[in-house]
C-alpha cells in the first residue's frame, strides 16, 4: 500500500506497459498507484540484494588465497 508520504511526479510508460499494469490492478482489485508502487519497491529490493551479492563476491575474490599464499612464511 502507499505510505503517507507520497510525491506526485509524471511517470512516462509505454502504452502497452500501462495497459497491462492497469489490467493487473483491475484483476487484483487494487489501486493502480499501489500496484505500481509495490512493483517498483520489489524491483528496488531485488537490485539492492543483487548489488550486495556482487559486493560480497568481489570481496570474497580479493580475500581468497591459494595454498602457497596462505602458508607462505608459516613455519611448523
Amino acid at each position: 500500500m502507499l505510505k503517507d508520504k507520497t510525491v506526485l511526479k509524471t511517470l512516462r510508460l509505454p502504452e502497452e506497459t500501462f495497459e497491462e499494469l492497469a489490467a493487473w490492478a483491475q484483476k487484483e482489485n487494487r489501486p493502480f498507484d499501489a500496484l505500481v508502487a509495490d512493483a517498483l519497491q520489489a524491483w528496488l529490493e531485488a537490485k539492492r540484494e543483487a548489488t550486495l551479492h556482487e559486493s560480497l563476491e568481489a570481496e570474497s575474490e580479493q580475500t581468497r588465497f591459494d595454498y602457497d599464499e596462505f602458508w607462505d612464511g608459516v613455519e611448523l
